[in-house]
């Protein structure tokens, strides 16, 4: 597990740090020495390395990496268009045996490393600074790679400080920043690849955590042979109308919560859609429900009541917007006891008739809106959730005491200040039906038979003076969210980057049907 820090935390640590365990001249020197092992590691002497140095100490971090590489026999230039002002870069530019050069000249050979801003950057760029950063990003290459973030990219939320480097890869010092995945930041960056230089973080604060393959491995333990499918619990889904088109999606969901293991897996909907589901999924247990003149499900306690021995309820794809529906969420945030996920038309349901009803509930509650989604629970415009999504974020989700998994591009899910970051996949999910899948493969991991399984979290990582102190329910809860948003993103990942599919092309049901690939990945298999 990795760490997502804003700037203001990312300087904080670093302060930390030099005041208490490494100069901040060793700090510079072992950030260069990571730049160069990357160069080393990727990219042979043939290319000529270009390294454009800023004036503070983003710019010393190229200059030692620019000492590095020229040591070693690279063909290197140094351009540094506004001097250095840093002690710590003053002292590596003396160390330097390079002349800097006066101009830009670019090849296909080329690769640039730009060093001129990193995360202190809080205002817009312009004049010379601006003029440059139009060099770079005209200037004939091969790659460009960034030092810690891509010059000109508001480290907090990505945004374009007036004109940003748009990099092929970003060499992120320390931990991820928050820039690198939001907003434009996540077409800025590029590849973002994190180099470990000692940083240690104070604990004091709660950062938002980036986990990988290897911290889902404890949520799929070894199946026991000695097993039935009680064994591995029940789920069930609602929703559906008798006029929404395209219905058979929600026993899709359903089918695909039997795939993330599950021993049992219910639809329930509107009873004269009976005939149509019955002929789609036959290992799906089907439930029909009573039903309005209109076709849309009836608020009853007693088909509620049937309900509640699930484990995982769903509720919301393609419900419509009601006051049955409103009826039917109050009712199970009062007698539910299990994991109760909110999704779509259910989202749309509290926005219009009423989110304070989530301030009392039973069970565990996981809402899943898009932004526009979120805007309407929220009352705040996706404008101003783009700009603060980690303050709304934190904020609505600890007064209403709900998990809160806010789907973008790069999704973060919030459980009061507990919080992480999932930034995977690519632009085949920007297309309808993606948050659906996500709803069926959240269905499907947020409740495991893993009773044995002993869990190890890994809070502590670079965190100095032990661990985070974090109730052990909260954490499973909220990694299971995180893991499902994982599952999707990563599927899509591989059917690009190992089958070779284009974005493009990638639907819904590839994503579905490559969902082996990632299980058997993370399994270790």
């Amino acid at each position: 597990m990795n760490y997502c820090l804003s700037s203001f935390e990312m300087k904080e640590s670093d302060s930390y740090t030099i005041a208490n365990f490494t100069p901040s001249i060793e700090l510079m020197e072992r950030a260069g020495r990571g730049i160069f092992d990357y160069i080393k590691d990727n990219f042979d002497d043939s290319y000529r390395i270009l390294i454009v140095v800023g004036s503070g100490n983003n710019g010393g971090d190229g200059l030692v990496a620019a000492r590095y590489l020229h040591n070693f026999g690279y063909d290197v230039d140094v351009y540094i268009p506004f001097g250095v002002k840093t002690q710590e870069a003053l002292i590596n530019k003396e160390k330097l045996r390079i002349n800097p050069i006066n101009n830009l000249i670019g090849d296909e050979k080329l690769i640039v490393v730009d060093s001129v801003f990193g995360i202190g950057l809080n205002k817009n760029v312009e004049g010379k600074y601006k003029d440059l950063i139009n060099k770079i990003n005209k200037l004939k290459k091969y790659k460009t790679i960034s030092i810690d973030i891509a010059s000109g990219i508001n480290a907090d939320n990505g945004y374009v400080l007036g004109n940003a480097i748009k990099a092929d890869i970003t060499l992120t010092l320390g931990e991820f920043k928050l820039g690198h995945f939001l907003n434009e930041g996540k077409d800025y960056s590029g590849e973002v690849i994190r180099i470990d230089i000692g940083i240690k973080l104070p604990n004091y604060h709660k950062y938002i955590r980036v986990l990988d393959k290897n911290d889902y491995k404890i949520y799929f333990p070894k199946r026991m042979r000695n097993s039935n499918k009680g064994t591995y619990k029940k789920v069930t889904q609602i929703g559906g109308t008798s006029t929404t088109p395209g219905a058979l999606e929600l026993s899709k969901k359903a089918y695909l919560a039997l795939k993330m293991g599950v021993g049992y897996s219910q639809v329930a909907f509107p009873k004269s859609l009976k005939f149509i589901y019955n002929m789609s999924y036959p290992e799906i247990i089907y439930i029909p429900l009573k039903e309005k003149f209109d076709g849309t499900i009836k608020f009853n306690k007693k088909d509620l009541k049937k309900l509640l021995s699930s484990e995982v309820i769903t509720l919301g794809m393609g419900i419509g917007v009601s006051k049955d529906i409103y009826k039917m969420i109050s009712y199970l945030l009062k007698n539910y006891s299990g994991k109760l996920v909110l999704d779509a038309d259910a989202l749309n349901t509290l926005a219009k008739y009423g989110v304070g009803i989530l301030e009392n509930h039973k069970c565990d509650v996981i809402l899943t809106p898009h932004l526009k989604e979120f805007s309407r629970l929220s009352g705040f415009s996706v404008d101003e959730i783009k700009y603060n999504r980690i303050k709304l974020g934190v904020g609505f989700s600890s007064i209403y005491n709900v998990v809160l998994v806010l789907k973008d591009s790069t999704t973060l899910i919030f459980n009061n200040d507990l919080i992480y970051l999932n930034h995977n996949g690519n632009s085949a999910l920007a297309k309808g039906g993606s948050g659906d899948i996500l709803s069926g493969i959240l269905t499907g991991v947020l409740d495991f038979n893993d009773n044995n399984t002993e869990k190890k979290f890994s809070h502590g990582n670079n965190l100095e003076n032990g661990t985070l102190k974090d109730d052990s329910y909260k954490v499973e809860l909220s990694e299971r969210c995180v893991l499902a948003s994982y599952i999707l993103g990563r599927s899509s990942e591989i059917l690009v980057n190992d089958k070779k599919l284009s974005e493009r092309v990638i639907t819904g049901s590839d994503v579905i049907n490559n969902l082996n690939e990632v299980i058997k990945e993370i399994e270790g298999e």
